[in-house]
């Protein structure tokens, strides 16, 4: 897991994140350390006084690097702070892949880090917000020996957090013992996290590095496939398919051709003695002509059940549920809800806006609703569809209470941001999902 702990500077994110990484036994990596690094490579003190010229010396003629801050503090936006940045950034950012490499749980400390490539890879977020600026202030006068207006440059330059965006939030009030709380409460979260990664978003056709709708869940010891698209299995770890279960929402094919590389697969893995139990496949009780060329593949490793709307299942701890929904006329179509005792995760699978109540009500309080959003509203399409804007998607977020909502089945040459726009005009908490982004729920 890679963790991110974050915060204004005297927020305490530091003292936090070291105290967590102790605590779980996860590499510590505070990158402002590897950005100071920086100056001691040859040229970087030479190529800052070219851009910055004597200013950046004290006057024994020695680097200040408080003096570089307080210039790029004061001119964020400049070319010469963009030159610079870019110097340094290219640097840190091989250290830090190179940590990543070496170490498999990782807490990163770094004020800016949404701003990197990073931000996507992180399986958690933690935000660090100071209840009294006052007494930050004083900290930072006493521990850094600047004057207040560095403190108010710095802080001025400083990013603005989207709270929705994390998964735990501190309010430091800078009691000690309080820390200890909060970190018995984040590795009670790392103890039974549900991991989500998107391995397919597009329909009814896919690009080169995007795939047709599919969504795995892993919870415990418990493999969830959600629907297997063209392409999708691309960004699955083929060779490790035991305790796998693949539901299927309807028998469209931007939903379920993949599926026979999964049965082919699993076939290949147990004559080589790779798999000892049969991957379970569940799928809607229509159209029957597909039902029995899947159910009666020779060359397959597998059981094939069929559900319908009155099927509830149990795997250990969760409980999977059906709504039949309205989208085409030659397959049964489901919604399909996994809950544990404490998350609830619903799959909306392609959906009419005609099923919006009875949907909303399916999704109620869900922590993660994963809608598909083929449509934009700016097309004018008619209300109602055999799919949903992004609009629509968002009002279900909305009017289900859903903590998190994650568009996905996008027309593959349409630009994200679009249904990233107009979904967030009403929910806010909104992510546009891409193959292989990954989260823990």
């Amino acid at each position: 897991m890679l963790v991110f702990v974050t915060g204004k500077s005297g927020s305490g994110k530091s003292t936090f994140a070291k105290q967590l990484s102790k605590e779980i036994g996860y590499k510590y990596v505070d990158v402002d350390s590897i950005g100071h690094s920086v100056y001691e490579i040859p040229g970087v003190i030479k190529q800052a006084e070219m851009l910055f010229g004597k200013v950046i010396f004290d006057e024994n003629g020695t680097f200040d690097r408080k003096k570089l801050g307080q210039i790029v503090f004061q001119e964020r936006n400049s070319e010469r702070v963009k030159d610079f940045s870019d110097l340094t950034w290219h640097y840190m950012q091989s250290q830090i892949d190179k940590i990543l490499k070496e170490n498999k749980n990782v807490i990163l400390d770094w004020i800016l880090l949404p701003h990197t490539k990073y931000w996507k890879m992180l399986a958690y977020k933690i935000l660090v917000k100071p209840i009294d600026d006052k007494l930050r202030f004083q900290k930072l006068l006493e521990r850094d020996k600047v004057k207040i207006e560095y403190l108010e440059l710095r802080d001025k330059a400083s990013i603005q957090y989207n709270e929705s965006d994390f998964n735990y939030i501190i309010r430091n009030d800078f009691v000690e013992q309080k820390n200890k709380v909060h970190i018995n409460l984040v590795k009670e979260y790392f103890n039974k996290p549900i991991q989500f990664e998107a391995l397919g978003t597009k329909s009814p056709f896919a690009l080169p590095d995007s795939a047709c709708p599919s969504y795995y869940l892993k919870i415990g010891d418990n493999k969830i496939l959600l629907d297997c698209g063209s392409g999708s299995h691309r960004f699955f770890d083929m060779d490790n398919l035991e305790n796998l279960n693949i539901f299927v929402s309807h028998l469209h094919r931007d939903h379920y051709n993949d599926l026979f590389n999964y049965m082919y697969t699993s076939y290949s893995l147990k004559n080589l003695g790779r798999l000892k139990e049969k991957i379970n496949i569940y799928l809607p009780t229509s159209p029957t002509r597909i039902v029995e060329d899947i159910r009666t593949e020779k060359l397959t490793y597998s059981n094939v059940y069929t559900f319908d709307k009155t099927s509830k299942l149990k795997f250990n701890n969760l409980n999977i549920e059906f709504l039949d929904v309205e989208h085409s006329q030659v397959t049964d179509c489901y919604a399909i809800k996994i809950s544990t005792p404490d998350k609830k995760i619903v799959y909306t699978g392609d959906v009419s806006y005609s099923n919006k109540d009875k949907l909303v009500e399916f999704s109620k309080d869900c922590d993660a609703l994963i809608c598909e959003s083929s449509l934009l509203k700016k097309y004018n399409f008619p209300d109602i569809n055999s799919h949903l804007t992004a609009a629509q998607a968002a009002t279900v977020a909305k009017e289900s209470n859903a903590k998190k909502l994650l568009l996905t089945h996008f027309w593959a040459e349409e630009n994200l941001s679009n249904y990233l726009e107009e979904a967030k005009e009403i929910f806010d908490n909104t992510v546009v999902l891409r193959e292989q982004d990954k989260f823990y729920l």
